[in-house]
């Protein structure tokens, strides 16, 4: 006697929905402007803090001499108005006003989105290398380099090929067709004979 397998009505399973394998991830930023400002904040920091140690030193240890924030005070008590203390406020208003533009700006942004679920970007610097390489794939290409930005990007070859910059351009397009938003794509040929004849 044989018994036959149960029958499952497969129009009854519904599919498990698909979830995505992780968030996607933000576009990086950099420090900005504000990188160069840290250490130098930091450095006039670390000046006041060596002043207040000296004259807390000092000041323990009833060592002879004035500290150096009592001379300080003591040289500037009397001071009567110069001609170069308005120059010299105007300079320390505007350099603060400065670093307060600078510490409100938005962090830079230099890479561009990959459209994918997962959220890659690529820098500028690999957008060069990218549009480069797909350049020297093109027959007739002797040379190729490249300078991108988060909206452009310059293609220069060397060749000689009539036609070679349709065909650089096509490729580069076609290379960077992965971009979220699409960059704008120039190319420049330069003559490698006129270049030789100008050597």
């Amino acid at each position: 006697m044989t018994t036959s397998p149960p029958t499952v009505d497969t129009a009854s399973v519904q599919p498990a929905p698909a979830r995505p394998a992780m968030p996607a991830a933000r576009q990086p930023t950099g420090a900005g402007r504000i990188g160069v400002v840290g250490p130098v904040l930091a450095t006039l920091l670390v000046a006041v803090g060596v002043v207040l140690l000296h004259d807390a030193v000092a000041e323990a240890d009833n060592t002879p001499g004035r500290s150096w924030l009592a001379a300080f005070v003591d040289d500037i008590n009397g001071l009567t108005a110069q001609w170069w203390m308005i120059p010299a406020g105007v300079a320390v208003a505007l350099i603060g006003v400065w670093l307060i533009v600078t510490a409100l700006r938005p962090r830079s942004r230099k890479t561009l989105a990959v459209a994918s679920a997962t959220g890659v970007h690529l820098r500028t610097s690999d957008i060069a290398r990218l549009a480069s390489a797909a350049a020297d794939d093109v027959d007739g290409v002797l040379s190729a380099g490249s300078v991108a930005g988060r909206r452009t990007v310059t293609v220069t070859v060397e060749s000689d090929t009539a036609g070679i910059a349709d065909q650089v351009h096509d490729a580069v397009a076609q290379r960077l067709a992965a971009l979220a938003d699409p960059v704008k794509v120039k190319i420049r040929v330069r003559s490698h004979l006129r270049h030789r004849e100008g050597n």
